[in-house]
């Protein structure tokens, strides 16, 4: 590795000692042309000639309005500059004999009166490159609502239960807010942490790599990012919200958020403590209902969390940072009931109804940061540190009856286990790229690395029967004691290598390595109960195993590229992998594999014009067994679904096709996406599944009981997914109203193996998802939203071959201002789980509302009363079609209960002293 990096450096230093010759310079500022202010953050680039399209610089004015280009030959030379709340301005540049050239560029104001929005209709969404710009004017927000309520307004933009954000059909990834980092590790928070008035702009913005900016060799590979842009009056000031709930019960909320701008200079710190089920920044006044009544996993949970952000620009080192912390500390309890019906010939008369109760206590530290290192013109350093603390204890009691059709019982088992953990994980990514002296011509040295350690200890005790002919047959007693220790690391290092060859194509070259290496050790003792002490180690159940995976490969891709038309790319990468798996306990044993594969990749992109596109994206990857799966550590805690590992396996090689139309209207907003994707997976990592009705040893000391399952990860060809998903978002401006439909298509084949015989489990869905949200008042906001999901599963082993699901939730949400500082809020679901077989459909209506007064002279403080689930009739109930049974679980939910809450808005513009 240390022979690599140094040849990495060595290689770069000679290619930088031949081009890096050029001796002249730009220096210049960026002024206003009102008071010859300087104007930071402006971007500005500078082009080779006049007629080139293809930006050589690209850099940002400091707080003195200054920039600098280095390294430029004496020429003609083309620059422009922008700034939001200004013209754009173009001007040309003669480069001569002189060292430095000084440069003063001036750019006027915008200026939008009123009587130009009334006599002209500015469009509904700006192009702007892979940006589509969305002014917040257009849209309407209650007093103090928070940004999702704009957000969520966007032709194309939904926002579901969990706070999780899609943009015409993707998935948003990140949420900047000017360009800059904003709770990185956790962008939901940015969308309740800021206030819908202190917003210009929402940005729609299709990112691409960090590298590809730089290099200017379009991978195709994007991002979707949210950029929300403040208003110039408020990047300066104190803003938040704080509220305080008390309600019957001993139910309680308290939430609080805090925001610092002193433009580039951002703080936030955000506080959340209650017993409502509100696990997160994203719930905040929600009151636990989220996902409607499909969240058996949820239980009932009290939290405590913090978050902290701080981001800043250094013009003169020209320098971004940003950080952020998050604490998360709950306690759930859960407590459900499970219906099973298997359906396997060996296991199809076979019932099991299940009880159990889980307490699990949880405590997360999170830290993120990044730093953006522009070190001149040419070369850039980007450095992104991530670290995690996580602790739980988790205690559960289980217990099941199986009976065939008759009732008659086959087994029965009380099971308790308790346990705890602890994990660390560290690392980060750190990328240096550099321009050479061509245009076009670029090296980037990336390295990314992380380390995990974790810690467990187990204690299990399950008491089994077993029936024969409907009578008792044996008892069997599992009491063991189990720890577990384990560390992991890997390294991923890449070299890239870019030039031009012409006008419109462009070459890269790179090689990667990447290691990844695990260990993991777990004993099991026998625990006498009678001393409260353990016994001997079991060997059989005991493991030490170590997992070295070494990477190496090397590609070439190529890119043609016409500004505004087509892109069309290639690449091959050959690829060379080493498997070394070390078994210590129970026997020693060492074995090595190679593998080889060629990974191409493909991409091509037509605009038909600026607002329409269709691409294509075909390429391959590797993925590599957890050590998990690899490790053949006999796991019995379940006597009746008994695991084991397989050093074996081989890695999984995954194709992926993906088709993309969009189409924007500039005028109106309307937007239309469509995105297929096909996934067709090699050598996919499944699980073989043993069934047996009858008591067999698996092992010479390992019995697997009568209805039992014994479960060996294995690989397997022949795995697919195709999907397909169509956005449409409409504004309606006679009506102003935004519609947004959603339709979704998908079929899954997933593989499995039982009692050695091959299952394919095909699984075709659709659903449709149709939002209507209200922007003709602030006093008046109403949304509905109506969602249907079906599924059929068919299975061949199965004695029913269909079954068929189809899951309804139509929702309502209003808030209305009838009388002056009176607000008044609804929130009406209707939720229908469809039936399976012979369970019944279940409906439920839940219904939240509330009554607010308005106080202070500011109406900034609201003093509310709300009443969640009023008609008292909440459930949790879960229901799937697996490749051998159908489950039917009901869990306990969070039921009516009442709040009185107290909320003040903080709004402090102008200064940075909070009590000025």
């Amino acid at each position: 590795m240390k022979t690599f990096i140094h040849s990495a450096l060595i290689f770069i230093a000679l290619l930088t000692s031949i081009d890096l010759y050029a001796q002249h310079r730009v220096n210049g500022r960026v002024l206003s042309t009102i008071d010859s202010t300087a104007i930071i953050g402006a971007t500005v680039r500078i082009f080779q000639n006049i007629q080139n399209s293809t930006p050589l610089y690209s850099s940002s004015t400091d707080k003195l309005g200054g920039f600098i280009f280095n390294q430029l030959k004496p020429g003609d030379y083309k620059i422009s500059v922008q700034a939001l709340g200004f013209q754009s301005n173009v001007s040309t540049l003669q480069i001569h004999n002189k060292t430095t050239e000084i440069v003063k560029l001036v750019l006027q104001p915008e200026n939008i009166g009123i009587d130009e929005v009334v006599i002209s209709a500015s469009p509904a969404v700006l192009l702007k490159g892979d940006t589509l710009e969305y002014d917040a004017k257009r849209y309407v927000a209650r007093d103090f609502a928070d940004a999702d309520e704009i957000v969520s307004q966007i032709p194309g933009v939904m926002i579901d239960e969990d706070g999780n954000v899609t943009a015409h059909g993707e998935q948003v990834t990140r949420i900047i807010v000017d360009g800059k980092e904003f709770f990185s590790s956790d962008p939901k928070v940015a969308l309740k942490n800021l206030p819908a008035d202190i917003i210009a702009k929402i940005q729609l913005i299709d990112e691409k790599s960090e590298q590809a900016r730089f290099s200017g060799f379009d991978d195709g590979k994007r991002n979707k990012v949210i950029n929300i842009v403040t208003k110039p009056d408020k990047k300066l000031g104190y803003f938040g919200k704080s509220a305080l709930s008390k309600g019957n019960s001993d139910k309680f909320s308290i939430n609080s958020s805090t925001n610092s701008f002193n433009q580039d200079k951002k703080y936030a710190i955000n506080i959340l403590a209650n017993n409502i089920n509100e696990t997160n920044f994203a719930e905040q006044g929600r009151g636990g209902n989220r996902r409607g009544n499909n969240n058996t996993d949820r239980g009932l949970s009290d939290t405590y969390a913090a978050a902290l952000t701080f981001s800043n620009t250094y013009p003169k080192a020209k320098l971004e940072l940003s950080s952020d912390y998050n604490f998360n500390s709950s306690t759930t309890a859960s407590n459900s009931l499970s219906n099973i019906q298997y359906l396997s010939e060996r296991q199809s008369n076979q019932f099991r109804t299940q009880n159990q109760f889980t307490d699990v206590n949880s405590t997360k530290h999170v830290f993120g940061g990044r730093v953006k290192w522009q070190i001149d013109s040419i070369q850039r350093l980007d450095f992104s540190p991530n670290l995690q603390y996580t602790t739980g204890e988790r205690t559960s009691s289980t217990d099941f009856n199986t009976i065939n059709t008759n009732e008659l019982p086959i087994n029965k088992s009380e099971r308790s286990t308790n346990g705890d953990n602890s994990n660390l994980s560290f690392g980060g990514s750190l990328t240096y790229m550099l321009k050479l002296k061509k245009p076009g011509r670029t090296i980037s040295l990336s390295a990314t690395g992380n380390k995990n350690t974790n810690d467990a200890y187990g204690l299990n005790l399950a008491v089994t029967e077993y029936y024969k002919d409907a009578l008792l047959n044996r008892i069997d007693t599992n009491n063991n004691t189990s720890l577990s220790n384990g560390h992991g690391s890997g390294v991923n290092a890449r070299l890239s290598f870019t030039e031009t060859i012409s006008k419109f194509s462009r070459l890269q070259a790179q090689y990667n390595f990447r290691n990844n290496a695990s260990y993991s050790k777990r004993e099991t003792y026998e625990f006498l109960a009678e001393t409260g002490q353990t016994g001997e180690i079991r060997d059989r159940l005991s493991n030490e195993f170590r997992n070295d995976f070494d990477y190496h490969s090397a590609g070439l891709s190529y890119i043609f590229a016409i500004k505004d038309s087509i892109r069309f790319q290639m690449g091959l990468q050959y690829q060379h992998g080493i498997r070394h798996n070390d078994r210590i306990v129970p026997i020693h044993l060492e074995t090595v594999s190679n593998f080889n594969s060629f990974l191409p990749d493909l991409a091509a992109r037509y605009k038909f014009k600026q607002t329409k596109e269709i691409e294509f994206n075909y390429n391959t990857s590797t993925n590599t067994p957890t050590i998990n799966q690899l490790q053949d550590f006999i796991n019995n805690q379940n006597e009746l679904r008994i695991t084991n590992g397989n050093p074996n396996l081989n890695q999984e090689y995954a194709h992926t096709l993906r088709l993309q139309y969009k189409d924007i209207n500039k005028k109106t907003g309307k937007s239309l996406t469509t995105n297929i994707n096909f996934d067709y997976i090699q050598n996919r990592i499944i699980n073989s599944i043993l069934q047996t009705d009858t008591s067999i040893y698996l092992f010479d000391d390992i019995r697997l009981g009568a209805g039992g399952q014994y479960i060996v990860p294995i690989n397997a060809d022949g795995a697919y997914s195709f999907r397909l998903n169509n956005s449409y978002g409409l504004p309606i401006e006679k009506l102003k109203i935004n519609l947004n439909l959603n339709s979704r298509l998908y079929l899954n084949n997933e593989l499995a193996k039982i009692n050695n015989s091959p299952i394919n489990n095909k699984t075709f869905g659709y659903g449709q998802s149709i939002g209507v949200n209200s922007k003709f008042s602030k006093r008046y906001v109403i949304g509905i939203s109506y969602h249907i999901d079906g599924r059929q599963t068919s299975n061949i082993m199965t004695q029913t071959a269909r079954y068929h699901v189809i899951n309804h939730r139509l929702s309502n949400n209003t808030t209305i201002e009838p009388f002056k500082n009176i607000v008044i809020s609804s929130n009406f679901m209707w939720i229908n789980n469809g039936g399976i077989m012979d369970y019944p459909d279940v409906e439920t209506f839940l219904w939240n509302a509330s009554i607010g007064k308005k106080l202070f002279k500011k109406s900034n403080a609201e003093i509310t009363l709300k009443g969640f689930d009023l008609l008292n009739s909440a459930k949790n109930i879960s229901r799937r079609v697996t490749e051998n049974n159908i489950s039917d679980v009901t869990s306990n939910t969070l039921n009516r209960y009442f709040l009185l809450s107290f909320t003040y808005n903080l709004r402090k513009f102008g200064t940075t002293n909070i009590f000025k």
